[in-house]
């Protein structure tokens, strides 16, 4: 199994990352903690959230589910992030005296919610011993599963609900350049790497990857003529004229230049 995955999740354990270093390992994705019951937040996952889009790493968000009021949660979850619409969220589902009701509720809210929000479930023991061999079809229609399973040989998982696993932790003890932590989870996703991103960010809004140092930026601006056009890039005015049918800019990663 490869000590370099494509995605890892973070708490507050982790402390900052410098994820351009972890950007340069390979990593693509990240799911961050952000809030557990009703009135705990992650205080590092705002500032975390930042520094990894910057580094062009695709993100979002977890919800550690604690046992009873399980609508309440996922409300205190929307308050928090107040969600993108398309957005993916993970319900962590692990601790014990949860139960599938609690689940179902959490779901529920999620998809009442007008924003079309992806939901998945992390799970590994609890919902693999309360499903057994069932299908649940709400899970099922609704959900896909993020596995917590550590072992380097075959997986195992609630096959009666899940075809098969979306993503995969397979590590709890990684180490992961730019992260002081040695205690990383890792995670392997069952598709590509593009895929993965695709499916980690808001339905339709996969991120492009951060423009490299001299690359041009091509920008099509489409305007009446009357309308006058002013482009400012990196906070600096690169030109202001009058505007002509499909004036195309070409604008380097750089130093600010106009043709």
């Amino acid at each position: 199994m490869s000590d370099h995955p494509s995605c890892i999740d973070i708490s507050h354990w982790q402390g900052f990352p410098d994820f351009h270093e972890v950007a340069v390992q390979g990593v693509v994705a990240c799911i961050m903690k952000a809030t557990e019951g009703t009135s705990y937040v992650d205080p590092n996952r705002a500032q975390n959230y930042i520094n990894a889009t910057e580094a062009g790493i695709a993100c979002c968000t977890y919800h550690w589910i604690k046992p009873g009021n399980a609508a309440a949660q996922m409300r205190f979850w929307l308050g928090t992030i107040d969600p993108v619409q398309g957005e993916r969220m993970c319900i962590d589902y692990e601790e014990d005296g949860c139960s599938l009701d609690d689940l179902h509720e959490a779901v529920q809210v999620l998809l009442d919610d007008p924003r079309d929000l992806q939901v998945t479930v992390y799970s590994g023991h609890l919902l693999k011993e309360q499903l057994g061999d069932s299908c649940d079809a709400f899970l099922r229609d609704n959900t896909d599963l993020w596995l917590a399973q550590y072992t380097s040989g075959t997986t195992s998982w609630p096959t009666g609900t899940y075809e098969y696993w979306t993503l995969w932790q397979y590590s709890e003890s990684g180490e992961v350049e730019g992260i002081s932590d040695t205690n990383v989870d890792l995670n392997r996703f069952d598709g590509t790497n593009d895929q993965l991103v695709r499916w980690i960010s808001p339905e339709g809004r996969a991120p492009l990857p951060p423009p490299q140092p001299g690359e041009v930026v091509r920008v099509d601006i489409t305007a009446p003529k009357s309308v006058s056009v002013n482009v400012t890039v990196n906070g600096g005015d690169v030109a202001t004229r009058r505007r002509r049918p499909r004036r195309r800019l070409l604008i380097p990663h750089g130093p600010d230049v106009f043709r």
